[in-house]
């Protein structure tokens, strides 16, 4: 049976364009943010015993399960999934006569807080059926999510150009602030806001205390009496194919179309890319979600343009981020390479954006996991692996106005282009110092191309450049090739050189 596309739009849209109803821009509610860790590891664990097809499909599983619960407990508390980013989602969730629909007018605003929170609490529950995941050779790993729960006004925009993808936005300083929440909470844990924790202090089994920066927060372990569940209400119809691939890449809705239910899941080498932007202020600004969204065209049309794709875009406290990657769901022979000239495009945008500020860009090539993965009522494309995060710690750590790539990025495109060396550079999740280059002007003096590609020598081609990290770091290593004669060796340290 075919999956309907409109499972890739939010539950509050689908309602409001069926029921033929704006969602408006401006409004109150009650955000969370839910972060999934454990995901890359056990990606890693699962890749190296099981091999990149099985293994890829044990990924997928376990993606569909763990996401399709929490996106099970927003449903049965009335709220929506916006947006995925990475392994977090952000969810809304509004009060009466919001998103399209007339929900029960008389409750108060109380008891949209209460949902979300039970929503929260329901999370965490569900999430004990990844506490110790069974791997080949009889190890356990675990999934873990931590939840943060913030309630006051917000921007819900609709940006992006239709026939490239549409984005769904959630903006402006409460967003900021789940943000800044969810970056104090520990694995386990529901958070909610000092001012949201005293209204419904009562109905809270919590305990409050401090955040290393002086400020209280409520961490939340139940409720004093039950939440009923406040689900949607049944669609009359399912959204016209044509409608929802508004919603999709091209090249994923292209796929969706002839797959029966779900598109398969990739282990595929690939460029990623983090593009961190300040400058908008979605509060005061009326105009803020224009500006995004013609921002937002302008990066596509650079990325498409340079065939990639751009996956997602997430507010934050820390500033705005864009995630583009090249590799997935399209291959292409010069993706680095391709990469390397968008990238240094979006460093240089038309003065139209003269109020954009701090852009900084952080890029890291590796053996990433593509494919669609949620619940049955909502779903998304993603592209997550180490590569992602890396290239987001570079881009936290570039100074503004720059772009840094990691060496697999420098190795892949230095056919195409010149790069720098810069001082290597310590990043969170890495044990070792991190190579970082700096792409200069394109290479005069192109190097010329093997005879073939390089196939089936990804986990090679990585522990070498962990070896070369563990010297750049200071160390010293000896590396040996075995094989028969003909076999690559030379190949491979060609690549290498």
């Amino acid at each position: 049976m075919t999956q309907s596309l409109d499972v890739y739009l939010p539950m509050d849209r689908r309602q409001a364009l069926v029921r033929g109803v704006p969602i408006p821009e401006q409004s109150a509610g009650v955000a969370l943010l839910a972060d999934v860790a454990g995901f890359t590891p056990l990606a890693e664990v699962l890749v190296r015993a099981l091999g990149p097809l099985r293994g890829a499909e044990e990924v997928t599983a376990l993606l569909n399960q763990a996401y399709g619960a929490l996106i099970a407990a927003v449903d049965t508390f009335g709220g929506s999934v916006v947006c995925f980013s990475g392994d977090a989602i952000t969810c809304w969730f509004a009060p009466p006569k919001e998103g399209g629909v007339a929900h029960d007018a008389t409750l108060p605003a109380t008891s949209v807080a209460l949902r979300a929170t039970a929503c929260a609490l329901a999370m965490q529950h569900a999430m004990g059926a990844f506490a110790a995941i069974p791997l080949p050779g009889g190890a356990t790993a675990a999934l873990s999510v931590k939840v943060a729960v913030v309630a006051g006004g917000a921007r819900r925009l609709l940006v992006g150009d239709p026939s490239l993808q549409r984005y769904e936005v959630l903006a402006g300083g409460l967003l900021d602030r789940l943000a800044a929440l969810q970056h104090q909470a520990c694995s386990g844990e529901v958070l909610l806001e000092e001012a949201l924790g005293r209204q419904l202090d009562a109905r809270l089994c919590a305990a409050r205390r401090e955040t290393p920066s002086g400020e209280s927060v409520v961490a939340v372990t139940g409720l004093a009496d039950a939440v009923a569940p406040h689900p949607w209400p049944p669609l009359p119809t399912t959204l016209a194919d044509d409608v929802c691939k508004q919603w999709l890449l091209p090249a994923v809705a292209a796929r969706l179309a002839h797959t029966p239910s779900h598109f398969l899941a990739e282990l595929r080498p690939a460029v990623a890319l983090m593009l961190e932007f300040h400058g908008l202020d979605y509060d005061a600004d009326e105009r803020a979600g224009t500006h995004l969204d013609a921002y937002i065209r302008w990066v596509q049309q650079i990325v498409a343009r340079y065939q990639g794709a751009l996956i997602d875009l997430t507010m934050g406290d820390r500033g705005s981020y864009l995630y583009a990657v090249w590799g997935a769901p399209e291959v292409h022979d010069d993706d680095a390479t391709c990469a390397v000239a968008a990238a240094r495009e979006l460093l240089a945008p038309p003065q139209e954006f003269h109020w954009l500020a701090q852009v900084r860009i952080g890029m890291a090539r590796g053996t990433l996991w593509s494919g669609a993965y949620g619940g049955p009522t909502r779903r998304t494309y993603g592209v997550l692996g180490d590569a992602t995060n890396l290239a987001f710690r570079l881009m936290s750590k570039a100074p503004a106005s720059a772009l840094w790539c990691d060496y697999a990025v420098a190795r892949a495109a230095e056919r195409g282009w010149a790069f720098a060396g810069l001082p290597p550079v310590r990043v969170k999740g890495k044990a070792g110092l991190i190579r970082v280059y700096e792409p200069l002007v394109p290479s005069e003096h192109r190097a010329p191309p093997a005879d073939s590609p390089l196939v089936g020598r990804v986990a090679e081609q990585a522990q070498l450049a962990a070896v070369l990290d563990a010297v750049a770091a200071g160390g010293s290593r000896v590396v040996v090739l075995e094989g028969e004669a003909g076999i690559g060796k030379s190949r491979l340290v060609g690549e290498l050189a």
